[in-house]
């Protein structure tokens, strides 16, 4: 009566646990159907393994992994939009300083273009002024050739008188002294008229050359401009793509973190199914039966390279790999005669076996459960074989969440598989 009584109680949360794991399947089916997720969990029916829970927990730490590198480069993008804007913005301020002194320059080359144009003009007066001149001059070079080329005694016979001689004799001479000032004046005229108008040019093509150089850098800065725009562009452009990457690589992190834990959920009510029609092995006379519901064996009894130190050594016991918390039975009836507990509690810590207890069968077979994270007997207690007595930790030397459970017989280990069912 007692017995069917226990297994209506356990058929009962078997059932639950299905109707727990079909309402999970449904609520989250419609977050996993962008085909980054296409085995997710469809009935009870499906069997999973610890395997199927490590492969989802890489996938969504590979996920994560590579949304926190994007988030880095994301980092780095956004540092350099921040400088380019810098840039730009001073560049620009450049432009307009530059600007501002071409306008200036540019003021300065068109006075000296204007100081320019009126030289040329001054030039040309002047040259205007000693054709005339000279054409003066020609007409008295005419005039004073006839009187030159007539003697003393030719002017003299044509005067009325001694007075006219000599007066005739002083009007040549005045003429010929104004001939020479004149031609004086008008060398002067046009060696001034020469350098006013070689300064201005000279100093118009001075202008001409700053101002050609100012509008190259400010040709230069609208390149440096055009090309730094150009590249904030494309920074923005690469930071929208990582950001949209970033976002999606988190997104699928999420999904991939809720099929992990339906996937435990559905492994979990899987193992209690397990656990309640495991069955029993009996071996020198004691009835055994699986210490945890899980089934998964990741490391067996023999030599093998130690995960963590590396050396080749003999594995004692044999390592069941499950979630933290699991429930940790007895394999068989018996009393405790030895609890370990130096880091009560806890997933991990300590060294060795970390939380661990010993319990005697008789017929010199004892079990030892290792790495325990809470111990819930006492050493001198009694214990009926799948009473829970712990749940599973990663303390002591261990990689992750796991049993490790040894059979000895007279204080010698043996192969725990062949005392389980």
């Amino acid at each position: 009566m007692k017995v069917n009584s226990i297994v209506k109680r356990i058929s009962a949360a078997v059932i639950t646990g299905c109707m727990l794991l079909t309402g999970l399947t449904s609520s989250t089916s419609a977050a996993l159907t962008d085909g980054m997720i296409t085995d997710s969990i469809i009935s009870i029916k499906y069997k999973v393994s610890q395997e199927d829970i490590n492969r989802a927990k890489q996938e969504r730490d590979a996920a994560r992994r590579r949304a926190n590198e994007v988030n880095s480069r994301l980092n780095s993008l956004n540092g350099q939009q921040t400088e380019l804007n810098n840039e730009l913005a001073n560049l620009n301020q450049m432009s307009a300083e530059q600007r501002a002194q071409y306008e200036i320059i540019a003021g300065q080359l068109q006075a000296a273009l204007e100081a320019k144009q009126a030289a040329l003009e001054r030039f040309i007066a002047a040259q205007e002024n000693l054709e005339e001149k000279q054409e003066q001059f020609a007409n008295r070079v005419n005039a004073m050739f006839e009187f030159q080329n007539k003697s003393t005694l030719e002017v003299l016979l044509e005067s009325d008188s001694i007075a006219g001689f000599f007066t005739n004799l002083e009007i040549i001479a005045l003429i010929a002294d104004a001939d020479n000032q004149a031609i004086d004046e008008l060398q002067i005229a046009m060696d001034d008229a020469q350098l006013q108008a070689d300064a201005a040019m000279e100093e118009a093509d001075e202008m001409q050359r700053i101002a050609d150089a100012k509008q190259a850098e400010l040709d230069e800065l609208e390149r440096r401009i055009g090309v730094t725009t150009a590249a904030l562009e494309e920074v923005s452009t690469q930071i929208t793509s990582a950001e949209r990457e970033r976002d999606n690589l988190n997104a699928e992190a999420s999904r991939l973190d809720q099929r992990v834990r339906d996937l435990t959920r559905q492994y979990q009510v899987q193992q209690a199914q397990n656990y309640s029609g495991g069955g029993t092995k009996v071996v020198s006379g004691i009835s055994f039966t699986w210490p945890v519901a899980s089934r998964n064996i990741t490391s067996p009894y023999g030599y093998r390279i130690h995960p963590i130190s590396g050396v080749r050594k003999l594995h004692t016991g044999m390592d069941i790999g499950s979630s933290y918390g699991s429930t940790i039975v007895a394999a068989a009836s018996g009393t405790v005669i030895q609890v370990n507990l130096p880091v009560p509690g806890r997933n991990t810590g300590g060294s060795g076996y970390g939380n661990y207890l010993i319990i005697s069968h008789g017929n010199g077979v004892t079990t030892l459960y290792g790495h325990c994270r809470n111990i819930y007997v006492s050493s001198g207690q009694s214990v009926s074989r799948g009473q829970k007595i712990a749940e599973v930790g990663s303390t002591g030397s261990s990689t992750g969440p796991h049993l490790h459970f040894e059979v000895r017989v007279n204080g010698s280990t043996v192969n725990p598989r062949s005392y389980l069912p």
